[in-house]
């Protein structure tokens, strides 16, 4: 069977098919020239969802046909994700894969059998990845110590008791951690009183709502992800505790709570998933035209203040198409 023939298989057989326990599905123009198959960490995650939104975007200025799949957080369903792609004949994977040594194997095969591979958001060690797409995320996280350092240093004498809630078991989540922490501890008067991980709403709203009992003095929170963040907002709004929240990456709920001078949240540094979506597919699209493409794609990072609520109205009406 050709690609050609292949695909138009796919085409009837993607809506509402499940594999792995993930569903797979086809979205936007179904042009049978071009086929990206793009496997999201999470795709629940509105981060993840904002990322979409510039793949399809890209997609369809193309002509192309762009495909989606969750590997909801486990390397063995992501593995599948990537199996089936190959097996369906796509002609190019992105992939925001979940851990940098155990996602290589599946994306080996994926390369043995021609595909073209494009990394997003994360790295992996291997030399199969030679495109990536993302961000430094030493400096998001050191954008949001350095900005912290100075509002401790304006408004509380230059003294604060801090407490931090990471994604550990991510590289990014690390990274972010390590520029974060490198920046405020070049100010002596900062103290990190607690330190756990909180990566969804729930856990870590559960967390720091626990944090916040063992160290009452706690006055500032610093989250690591848009889940973090999301959770120290309900901890903070149920606890009734006086503190401040500094957090990474933006979504619609985030924007409204900049909104909120009640919600505790001063300020969010961020990334702009948008164009690293929309770069991953030009960049595969470009690759498969046999054009030369950088083997490093950095996207700026943004911040965005509860002092600056035009840039905020700004945020939420570009992407007010998340809320349907």
């Amino acid at each position: 069977m050709n690609k050609a023939m292949t695909r138009r298989r796919l085409n009837h057989l993607l809506a509402g098919t499940v594999i792995a326990g993930s569903t797979l599905f086809a979205v936007g123009a179904m042009a049978e020239d071009r086929t990206i198959g793009a496997v999201q960490m999470v795709a629940e995650h509105e981060w993840f969802r904002t990322v979409e939104l510039g793949m399809q975007a890209a997609a369809d200025a193309a002509g192309a046909e762009l495909l989606v799949a969750n590997a909801q957080g486990q390397v063995d369903t992501e593995a599948a994700m990537v199996d089936n792609f190959v097996a369906r004949g796509v002609d190019a994977v992105l992939i925001s894969a979940l851990n940098s040594d155990a996602s290589v194997a599946a994306l080996q095969r994926a390369v043995d059998e021609g595909v073209t591979l494009i990394n997003y958001n994360t790295t992996i060690n291997s030399p199969i990845m030679t495109s990536f797409v993302g961000v430094d995320n030493y400096e998001l996280g050191a954008q949001m110590g350095r900005y912290v350092t100075d509002y401790v240093n304006e408004n509380l004498g230059g003294s604060a008791k801090i407490a931090l809630l990471t994604i550990p078991k991510y590289e990014v989540g690390q990274q972010r951690r390590e520029g974060f922490v490198d920046e405020i501890s070049k100010a002596d008067g900062i103290e990190i009183v607690a330190e756990q991980e909180g990566e969804l709403p729930e856990q870590a709203a559960n967390t720091l709502e626990t944090i916040l009992q063992g160290n009452p003095e706690t006055q500032l929170v610093w989250t690591a992800n848009e889940g973090g963040l999301v959770g120290a907002l309900t901890a903070k709004a149920s606890s009734g505790k006086d503190i401040k929240i500094f957090g990474t990456d933006m979504s619609l709920q985030v924007a409204a709570a900049l909104k909120n001078p009640e919600s505790g949240l001063v300020a969010v540094s961020t990334q702009d998933p948008y164009n690293i979506g929309y770069n991953a597919v030009q960049q595969a699209l470009d690759k498969l035209d046999g054009e030369t493409v950088a083997a490093e794609t950095i996207v700026p990072l943004e911040m965005y203040y509860g002092s600056d609520p035009a840039a905020v109205d700004a945020y939420l009406e570009k992407y007010q198409s998340l809320a349907q």
